[in-house]
């Protein structure tokens, strides 16, 4: 901090300086007091927050947010590095600042130990930030294999499309076609075949019949056509 801050200050006060929550700001002295850091209250219960209160918030928020370290792991490390804020010198009421305060050697090793693990977070995040770009590389090569595929079956669709049309259309002409050639055919054929006779009126033509004959006649006929028609 540029400027020492010699009055105390609020829960809000601190978490507007930081830019946090006050709720945050609690949780943060909450993990600290466990470990021995002693925060002065003016009433028993309300915490008045000095300059150097501050600076440790302010780093503790910075292991958290840039370190990406834990609340606890923060915590060791800010009490490491500032012990308590209990000025009177009393014997802290936390167990697990002991770690931190048999003999100061300890306590900057202890100290060493989180800066390394807080590098070799910032490292994990500097790889996963470069997988996530190669995976939006890879992604965007996938998005464009995929339109090329679809456009390319796009274009299958309506050749095929094209195809059926052409096919439909010639087999119905071949049909059409085959149907005239049965039709005089038919006409050769016998009259006992061709018609039906009647003793009460004249006689008609057998249509049952002659529908049944074109019918053969067309599928007996029809691949042999088709054969003729792609050749030529």
């Amino acid at each position: 901090m540029d400027n020492v801050i010699n009055t105390s200050m609020k829960t809000s006060e601190i978490a507007s300086r930081l830019g946090l929550e006050t709720v945050t700001i609690r949780k943060y002295c909450l993990e600290l007091e466990k470990r021995g850091f002693v925060f002065q209250r003016n009433d028993g219960k309300n915490r008045d927050f000095t300059s150097k209160d501050l600076n440790a918030l302010s780093q503790m928020k910075h292991l958290i947010e840039v370190a990406k370290m834990s609340r606890v792991a923060a915590a060791n490390v800010v009490v490491a590095g500032h012990g308590t804020s209990d000025d009177t010198g009393s014997e802290s009421p936390s167990v697990s600042v002991s770690l931190f305060k048999t003999d100061g050697t300890r306590g900057l090793d202890e100290v060493q130990r989180y800066l390394d693990q807080q590098d070799d977070l910032i490292r994990n995040v500097q790889n996963v930030n470069i997988a996530v770009i190669s995976m939006k590389e890879m992604m965007v090569g996938f998005q464009q294999q995929l339109a090329t595929v679809t456009e390319e079956n796009h274009a299958l669709k309506g050749a095929r499309r094209s195809q059926y049309t052409t096919d439909f259309l010639t087999v119905h002409r071949l049909k059409i076609k085959l149907r005239e050639e049965a039709e005089a055919l038919w006409q050769l054929e016998q009259e006992e075949k061709r018609l039906i006779k009647r003793w009460f009126r004249k006689s008609e033509e057998n249509h049952l019949e002659k529908d049944r004959f074109i019918r053969n006649f067309v599928d007996a006929n029809l691949e042999e056509s088709l054969k003729i028609e792609i050749n030529d």
